[in-house]
């Protein structure tokens, strides 16, 4: 018998984790609509020269990772192995840049694909969330999206994250240090890694980003491009950390942070997760492009954005403990009795699912005690049995999981018992059972106001003035 198995470096998201998930993007598209984002959708592939020009000729994403194959048509074609290129691409040639306002920011949620070495929380189809803030030169817009990535991570709830930032400089800054490299490390060519030896002619700011070899003594007396900034550049980098001082991010300059992508220019920087126990790396990144726009075909704008990569978030997330009670679950659970009660049970099932009540039902013919281990397994917060007694008397029997309380009320009284249900844990949840009680006699002996805010209290008033206020 044949096996089938996940192609490397995918996976399964089987419902416990695809909840997960979703969780992770609502909070981050939240987010980044707080801070003025709209979503953008772009095509899974590409036209292979929209990457190899952007990205660049010397990263790795071009020269190792990038799936491409030629069409029916003998056309290039590649499945994006990242975010930004086919961004920009949508925004010129939509001509965004002369019918929209300026930033055109926007968020993305969607699936790349990169031929990498697989490792807990990195696969080759792996799903990035990211923001664009495209057609600005501000530094405030380089703060605001550094900022909006900051609060993400916060009200995720992740703990010992830090940033680490560098600026490496404009065009001008960049030529005069690329070759103080190629003059520093034509002394060590002949030690270089393979792919280092490539990047050496083609773009020796690549070398810095090599993982094989950073680790050597030589790499750490290398030209810093600190060094080679104009007054123009460390000034607005001083500035953008003023800025992220005042709102007490957690960052720390990384004087070899060059980012692995060829379209960065000044700001670039990474998130880190590091504790006493573990050291989780980069969880995302960014950078500001200068160039992006005009070299796939647009005017000069300079723009700034940075992407997560989920499945990273995901897994630390699982290690800080920080999805507990966050689980796939329905409010009601239809156990028909018997089997002369399946047609009036699918009745009421569909009754309030079509009424916006997630519900299930089993027609499995199924012991009543495993339609109940199967109910606990759904977090079903209700269990609705439906024997021929309830069938004839058009009602139905309604019973708590938690509290295991049940009542039995018509079909047409349904709704309103889970609309009232629904206002119960609203005031549970407003009121915190914080129980307070105040009279007002306002003067004349038939005018005595009582207000009681929480669970149950009585007053009186020299016994002429009773009151009572039940709030459960």
């Amino acid at each position: 018998m044949i096996k089938y198995t996940l192609p490397r470096g995918t996976q399964d998201i089987l419902p416990d984790k695809a909840i997960k998930k979703e969780y992770v993007l609502f909070v981050l598209k939240n987010v980044a609509d707080f801070f003025g984002f709209n979503e953008i959708q772009t095509p899974v592939f590409e036209n292979t020269e929209v990457f190899t020009r952007s990205v660049g000729e010397a990263s790795d994403i071009v020269n190792k990772e990038m799936y491409t194959f030629l069409d029916r048509g003998n056309r290039s074609i590649t499945l994006r192995p990242e975010g930004t290129a086919g961004i920009i691409r949508a925004f010129v040639e939509n001509k965004l840049y002369a019918t929209a306002d300026l930033p055109y920011k926007v968020y993305y949620s969607y699936d790349v694909f990169r031929y990498e070495r697989p490792q807990a929380g990195r696969y080759r189809q792996l799903n990035q969330f990211g923001i664009e803030s495209i057609g600005t030169n501000s530094l405030y817009h380089d703060a605001e999206v550094i900022l909006e990535m900051y609060h993400s991570l916060n009200e995720l709830g992740i703990r010992d994250f830090y940033f680490k930032i560098n600026n490496i400089g404009d065009e001008g800054c960049r030529s005069k240090y690329k070759l103080a490299l190629k003059e520093y490390f034509a002394n060590y060519l002949s030690d270089l890694c393979s792919d280092c030896k490539i990047r050496y002619e083609k773009n020796p700011l690549r070398i810095l980003d090599c993982k094989i070899d950073s680790s050597k003594d030589y790499f750490k007396k290398a030209p810093k491009i600190s060094d080679f900034l104009s007054d123009d550049s460390k000034k607005y980098f001083k500035n953008l950390l003023d800025i992220l001082d005042e709102y007490q991010v957690n960052y720390e300059i990384d004087d070899s942070l060059v980012r692995g992508l060829d379209y960065y220019s000044e700001t670039v920087f990474e998130v880190h997760v590091k504790s006493e126990e573990q050291d989780y790396g980069a969880i995302g990144g960014g950078g500001r492009y200068n160039n992006l726009v005009s070299d796939l075909g647009g005017p000069q704008l300079s723009s700034i954005g940075y992407s997560f990569g989920i499945e990273r978030i995901i897994l630390i997330m699982e290690t800080q403990n920080l999805f507990d009670g966050i689980k796939n679950e329905i409010l009601a659970y239809v156990m028909p009795l018997e089997n002369t009660t399946s047609s009036y049970a699918f009745q009421v099932a569909m009754y309030l699912r079509f009424n916006q009540i997630s519900t299930d039902i089993d027609f499995s013919g199924k012991s009543i005690k495993s339609l109940f281990k199967i109910a606990d397994r759904k977090n079903a917060k209700y269990i609705i049995l439906i024997g021929n007694d309830e069938m004839i008397s058009n009602t139905v029997t309604i019973k708590n999981n938690a509290t295991k309380e049940q009542v039995t009320i018509p079909v047409a009284d349904l709704l309103d018992f889970f609309a009232n249900d629904l206002i119960k844990e609203d005031n549970n949840e407003n009121h915190h059972h914080d129980s307070k009680c105040s009279c007002h006699d306002n003067g004349n002996d038939n005018d005595h106001e009582c207000t009681c805010d929480g669970d149950e209290c009585e007053c009186d008033e020299n016994d002429n003035h009773h009151c009572s206020c039940h709030n459960h």
